[in-house]
C-alpha cells in the first residue's frame, strides 16, 4: 500500500470518527412525536398513561381496589410488604437475577460469563436497582381495574438455583375482583426469559384487558467523559424498537429528553434498552402493540420504554394468559434472530451495516475452524487482500513505473524549478508518454476505506470479540496493545513501504513530513483496539510484500541482460 494512501485512509477514518463525535456532542436532532393511529384494539390511552408511565417523581398510579386484602393465607408464601425489597433470587450458569416485591419486577441481572475486566471475579451487571436503577416490569389494565407494576407480589420460592432443567418461578397478587400470577420460565442455557401473566377474573363483569411491559432506567453515562481508548465511546446508548414493517429504529438518551415518541407497531415487535455489547428487551406475542418512549425529569427511572399490547377479553369467571419474552444479556448475533426477528439489529454497525455484517459473518465462520479471534482477523485480512489482489497489483505496477521515472522527474524539477506550472505540464507529459497513470492507485484505496471503517465497527460492536485473547501479550483484542508491539510492527512496515513509494514533485519540507508520518500514525494506533491494529499491521505487511515483489519485477523488465 502506498504510504500516502495509508495516510489518506487513516485521515479519512479519523475524520469519520470526529464527525461521529461532533454529531454526538452538538447536532442534537429534534424528535417529532409519531401520533398513534386510532385503533380500538388498544386500551384508552388516558388509562394506559396513568398506569405505566407517569411524569412525576413518584409513580401516581391509583390505589388498586381492595389493596389491603390479606394474602397471608396462601400456603408457603413469603410475606413481604416493602415494595423495594427483593423477594426472589435466581441463579443460572449464565445469570444472577433478582425480583422485587413491587410488581414482581426484574431489578437485577448479572452476566456471569462476562467479567467486568479481564481475569477479574467481578462480572458485568446490566441491571441494578441500586446503581443504574434499571428494571423491567409489567402489568395488566382494564377500564375498571388495574393490576399494575406497583402491586405487591409474593412468592413461595425466594431462592432458586437453575442448573440443568428449565424452571418456573411464580409470583402472585390478589384483589377481590381477580388474581394475577406472574410466571417466569428460566432456561439455564439462555438469556431469554419466558414471561406469562395469568389473570383470573373473579368479578361478574367481562374485561377487555391490555398487557403492558416497560423498561425503566437512568443514564449512568451522563456527564462522564470516556477516555479515548474506551471501546464503547461511540456505541449507541438508548431505546431501540422494531417491527416487521418498519424495521429497527432508535432514540438515544439525549433524544428522549426532547419529546415523547409514540408509535403503533405491527407483527414481530419489540422494544429494548441498548448499550455497548449488552441490552435488555421485552418481546410481546401479539400482532399489534403501541410503543411509548419518554423522559421523566426528576424520576429515579427517568428513561422509560413501554410497549402496550392490543386487548384480550377475559370473561367473568374465566382465566387468560398474557405471554411475552424478556431478553437480558449480550448481543450474540448468532443467537438473537432465533429469539425474535430483528433482535440482532441491536448490534448497530450504523451506515456500514451492509459491509460490517458480511465481514462479521466471514470472521465468525473462520473462528469456527481456528477457535481464536486473533487468527481469525489475520485470515480475514488475507482474504480481503486476496479479494483486492488484482486492484492492488494494478496500483503497485503504476507506482513501480512512477518510481522508475523518478530520476527523469528530478531533472525536470531542477530544469523548471522557477516555473511550477511548466514543471507540472512536462511531468504529466512524461507520464502520458510512458503510459503511467498517476491516479492508478486511487481506486483500490477508495474501495478499502469503507472496508476498513466497517471492520472498525465490527471490532467495536461485536461482544463475541470482547476480551478475546490472541497470543502471548495480546490477551484482549478489544483494548490497546499493552506493549505497543503491533503499532511498532505497523510503523516498520509503513517506513519500508515509504522507501518503495515514488514522491514525484515533492519539495523537501513535504518529504520530511512524509518521513515523520509513520511514527505519528503509529503513536495514534497505540490507542486503538489491538484487534483493529492487528488487521492494519497484517495488511501493511502483506501490502509491503506485494509491492516489493512487483517493484522488483518491473525494475528487472528494463534492466539490460
Amino acid at each position: 500500500m502506498n504510504n500516502k494512501n495509508v495516510y489518506l485512509i487513516t485521515l479519512m477514518f479519523l475524520g469519520f470518527m470526529l464527525y461521529i463525535q461532533w454529531q454526538k456532542d452538538y447536532n442534537q436532532p429534534v424528535i417529532t412525536e409519531t401520533t398513534a393511529v386510532e385503533n380500538n384494539a388498544f386500551v384508552d390511552t388516558s388509562v394506559v398513561d396513568d398506569v405505566p408511565a407517569t411524569t412525576t417523581v413518584v409513580d401516581d398510579v391509583p390505589q388498586p381496589l381492595n389493596n389491603n386484602i390479606n394474602n397471608s393465607d396462601v400456603p408457603g408464601m413469603i410475606e413481604k410488604t416493602a415494595d423495594t425489597q427483593v423477594i426472589a433470587k435466581v441463579e443460572t450458569p449464565l445469570l444472577k437475577l433478582e425480583f422485587s416485591a413491587k410488581g414482581a419486577a426484574l431489578v437485577y441481572a448479572e452476566l456471569k460469563a462476562y467479567p467486568l475486566k479481564k481475569k477479574e471475579a467481578q462480572h458485568v451487571v446490566l441491571m441494578d436497582y441500586r446503581d443504574n436503577h434499571f428494571k423491567i416490569d409489567a402489568g395488566l389494565v382494564t377500564q375498571d381495574i388495574k393490576f399494575t407494576h406497583n402491586d405487591i407480589y409474593q412468592t413461595a420460592t425466594p431462592s432458586v438455583k437453575v442448573e440443568n432443567e428449565v424452571t418456573e418461578i411464580k409470583f402472585i397478587h390478589r384483589k377481590a375482583a381477580g388474581t394475577v400470577v406472574k410466571t417466569y420460565v428460566i432456561d439455564p442455557q439462555s438469556y431469554a426469559i419466558k414471561v406469562t401473566q395469568t389473570l383470573t377474573n373473579q368479578s361478574s363483569e367481562n374485561w377487555n384487558v391490555s398487557e403492558y411491559q416497560q423498561l425503566m432506567r437512568n443514564d449512568p453515562w451522563a456527564g462522564v467523559d470516556p477516555s479515548f481508548t474506551d471501546a464503547g465511546r461511540y456505541s449507541f446508548k438508548g431505546v431501540g424498537y422494531f417491527d416487521a414493517e418498519n424495521g429497527y429504529e432508535t432514540q438515544d438518551f439525549d433524544d428522549l429528553q426532547d419529546e415523547i415518541t409514540k408509535k403503533n407497531l405491527g407483527p414481530d415487535s419489540w422494544v429494548a434498552m441498548v448499550q455497548h455489547y449488552f441490552f435488555a428487551a421485552v418481546i410481546p406475542t401479539t400482532d399489534q402493540s403501541q410503543m411509548i418512549a419518554k423522559y421523566r425529569a426528576g424520576s429515579v427511572h427517568p428513561y422509560l420504554a413501554q410497549i402496550i399490547t392490543n386487548n384480550k377479553q377475559v370473561s367473568a369467571g374465566a382465566t387468560e394468559n398474557f405471554e411475552s419474552t424478556w431478553y437480558v444479556g449480550p448481543k450474540l448475533q448468532k443467537q438473537l434472530p432465533a429469539i425474535a426477528k430483528g433482535l440482532d439489529l441491536t448490534v448497530d454497525y450504523g451506515i456500514f451495516t451492509a459491509i460490517s455484517k458480511p465481514l462479521f459473518w466471514v470472521l465468525e465462520k473462520i473462528h469456527g475452524y481456528v477457535g481464536n479471534w486473533g487468527w481469525s482477523i489475520v485470515l480475514l485480512t488475507v482474504l480481503i487482500k486476496l479479494l483486492f489482489f488484482k486492484l492492488s497489483e494494478a496500483q503497485y505496477k503504476s507506482m513501480a513505473r512512477m518510481r522508475k521515472l523518478q530520476p527523469r522527474i528530478t531533472v525536470l524539477k531542477e530544469r523548471y524549478k522557477d516555473d511550477k506550472q511548466k514543471f507540472n505540464q512536462e511531468m504529466m507529459g512524461l507520464y502520458q508518454k510512458e503510459k503511467v497513470n498517476p491516479l492508478g492507485g486511487c481506486l483500490p484505496i477508495l474501495i478499502q476505506i469503507p472496508v476498513f471503517i466497517a471492520l472498525y465497527w465490527v471490532l467495536l460492536e461485536s461482544v463475541e470479540l470482547r476480551q478475546a485473547p490472541f497470543i502471548l501479550w495480546l490477551q484482549d483484542l478489544s483494548t490497546p496493545d499493552p506493549y505497543y508491539i503491533l503499532p511498532a510492527i505497523n510503523a516498520a512496515a509503513m517506513i519500508m513501504t515509504q522507501r518503495l513509494s515514488p514522491t514525484p514533485g515533492m519539495d523537501p519540507m513535504q518529504a520530511k513530513i512524509m518521513k515523520f508520518m509513520p511514527v505519528a500514525f503509529s503513536v495514534m494506533f497505540a490507542f486503538f483496539q489491538s484487534g483493529l491494529v492487528l488487521y492494519w499491521a497484517v495488511n501493511s505487511v502483506l501490502s509491503l510484500a506485494q509491492q516489493y515483489v512487483i517493484t522488483k519485477r518491473i525494475e528487472a523488465q528494463d534492466t539490460p541482460s
